[in-house]
């Protein structure tokens, strides 16, 4: 089985939650994890990840921003944003994210929500 290669972007707490959603799930493989966007476009080509996962909280710009310096970087990936607040989540979803959770919620929605974008992927 192949795994989807995940690249994770946001404080290291939060990194260390997601790796621990995934870390049971055999179809996902956490390669690697950054503070905030620096050095996104040499981690993203050596890494090759099929899916990154973005804390847009502690990066402190604008999610526009965010989702355009991701894209930039790696432009096959797709991105799921985990957002503090409903405006940036609707933000994100406005700048091309495909997905956006809030951090209530996702703990609950994160696994169910790559595996979606990963069917996506097989498909197309």
């Amino acid at each position: 089985m192949r795994k989807i290669r995940i690249l994770l972007v946001g404080c290291p707490s939060l990194a260390h939650v997601i790796r621990h959603l995934f870390n049971d799930r055999p179809e996902f493989e956490v390669v690697g994890s950054l503070r905030g966007l620096r050095g996104l476009a040499q981690h993203a080509d050596r890494l090759r990840p099929e899916l990154i996962v973005a804390n847009v909280k502690p990066v402190r710009t604008g999610i526009s921003a965010v989702v355009v310096a991701i894209r930039a970087s790696s432009p096959l990936s797709r991105l799921i944003l985990i957002c503090p607040t409903s405006d940036l989540i609707m933000g994100g979803g406005r700048c091309g994210a495909d997905a956006c959770l809030d951090q209530e919620t996702l703990v609950r929605r994160l696994v169910p929500t790559a595996s979606t974008l990963s069917a996506q992927m097989q498909r197309n």
